[in-house]
């Protein structure tokens, strides 16, 4: 998938607990999706033999750039409402690399039992212009319209 230079690309990681069933995972977090829009939405069964049972969503969403000047403003004032609407704690985001392009936030393993977010939300990771899971940059060369073709 081809993102502008400019394009904040997040991801974010979801585990429906309680869903028995991928249909009952996709309609725990439907509202959740419809808000988001995301380019691609992937739901798995948990392996039962891991840490977390139920269902694991992960969602691709591209946000527009906030307007800053360093590259760190504009992705944490990018991601900041998506971290707070997912019930993350903005304090746990850290910037991944000097040049602020990648960063995340991840829900500490003792805090998840205790805290209800957004449909079991864990884990956000954020990247300009790059997949923040591959790091796959972009070139502007090969991006192709506005992503309406997906």
């Amino acid at each position: 998938m081809l993102f502008k230079p400019t394009d904040v690309v997040a991801r974010v990681f979801l585990n429906t607990r309680d869903a028995a069933t991928a249909d009952a995972s996709l309609r725990e977090c439907l509202g959740l999706v419809a808000e988001l829009t995301p380019v691609s939405v992937t739901f798995e069964q948990a392996d039962p033999a891991g840490l977390r049972r139920g269902f694991l969503v992960e969602l691709m969403v591209v946000l527009p750039p906030a307007a800053a000047e360093r590259p760190e403003e504009v992705l944490l004032t990018t991601v900041r409402p998506l971290i707070g609407r997912l019930g993350l704690d903005e304090a746990l985001f850290e910037l991944d690399d000097p040049a602020g392009r990648t960063g995340g936030v991840l829900l500490p393993e003792h805090v998840r039992d205790e805290r209800r977010t957004a449909c079991g939300a864990y884990w956000l990771l954020a990247g300009i212009g790059v997949d923040p899971l591959t790091g796959q940059d972009t070139d502007e060369a090969d991006y192709e319209g506005d992503g309406d073709d997906l």
